[in-house]
């Protein structure tokens, strides 16, 4: 099982030919781009060279722009390019290509050692969800990739990106290895324990970032009883964050303390929130609606001085 995404990355190139109906050699394309590079060729002669070579279906990514000759010129940046820190050169590329998939694609043809392609594939094998922006994304794939290439034995970030895409789109996803070979495969993804704990951590971590009643919201149509208990424990929290100090108090005695034309409206959501605790049996999701409305509205509330 250890070597399983060792042999994926042999097997790329076959998945990549049956994917796209032609040989893919993006070996090739990494030695020309080396070579310029060596040669001190600028970033945009470069660029230009990876869309028109024939070794990799760069066409997948959309034609060149137009302009990115005369954006990237704006500058001295794209002189230094290689020297950028990461989120810089992540940054910039991303804001001349205006989409991150072009850009990491570049960004992998020059430096196969430190990036991949960003590609839908790898992010759901990996759990990686978009995050406050496409920068960001890119770089926690960056590291996840990073996390997987330390732990299988990759030295280069495109390899682990390119074996986990043989794996998703060859034997996962649209299975387009022969059954032989993915039946030769899949088993050993199934025993991946690792691999799949990190696609769940991401995708935890994900869910986490967001806000509680969003989620609880979220899953009134598919899990009215977890959608209460979410809505529930969060409701007690922003109570006791908003009516406090808690002390010894329960939910009941800091309503009653707050007072207040609103109190009926809060013991109902409490009653709520014990029934989704207690005793989900029956819950109606519109009482847990109710709930999560109140919630949001004791949230918009300014928060009392916490005095003794």
């Amino acid at each position: 099982m250890t070597n399983y995404l060792h042999d994926c990355l042999k097997l790329h190139g076959e998945v990549a030919e049956r994917r796209y109906g032609r040989v893919v050699d993006p070996c090739e394309l990494e030695r020309h781009v080396a070579k310029l590079l060596a040669e001190g060729c600028e970033l945009w002669d470069v660029i230009r060279a990876i869309y028109s070579h024939e070794a990799f279906p760069v066409g997948r990514f959309g034609p060149l722009p137009d302009d990115i000759e005369a954006q990237l010129k704006e500058g001295d940046w794209h002189r230094q390019c290689q020297t950028l820190p990461k989120h810089q050169r992540v940054g910039r590329l991303i804001e001349i290509f205006s989409q991150i998939e072009p850009a990491s694609m570049v960004l992998r043809f020059i430096c196969p050692t430190t990036y991949g392609i960003m590609s839908a594939p790898v992010a759901a094998i990996l759990g990686i969800r978009p995050r406050r922006s496409v920068t960001e994304t890119y770089i926690r794939y960056l590291k996840v990739l990073q996390e997987v290439a330390a732990q299988r034995g990759f030295t280069r970030i495109a390899d682990v990106e390119m074996a986990l895409w043989a794996l998703q789109v060859g034997v996962l996803e649209d299975k387009l290895l022969p059954p032989q070979q993915r039946d030769a495969l899949e088993p050993s993804y199934r025993r991946d324990a690792w691999l799949r704990q990190l696609q769940t951590r991401n995708l935890v971590a994900h869910l986490l970032s967001q806000d509680k009643l969003d989620i609880a919201e979220s899953l009134l149509t598919t899990d009215v009883k977890l959608a209460g208990q979410i809505a529930g424990i969060e409701f007690e929290q922003l109570v006791g964050e908003r009516f406090g100090p808690p002390g010894d108090e329960g939910l009941n005695e800091l309503i009653v303390r707050a007072g207040g034309p609103d109190t009926s409206r809060l013991h109902r959501a409490r009653r709520t929130r014990n029934q989704a605790i207690h005793q989900p049996r029956g819950l109606r999701r519109t009482d847990v609606e109710c709930l999560i409305s109140t919630a949001r509205w004791v949230k918009s509330l300014p928060r009392r001085s916490r005095q003794k």
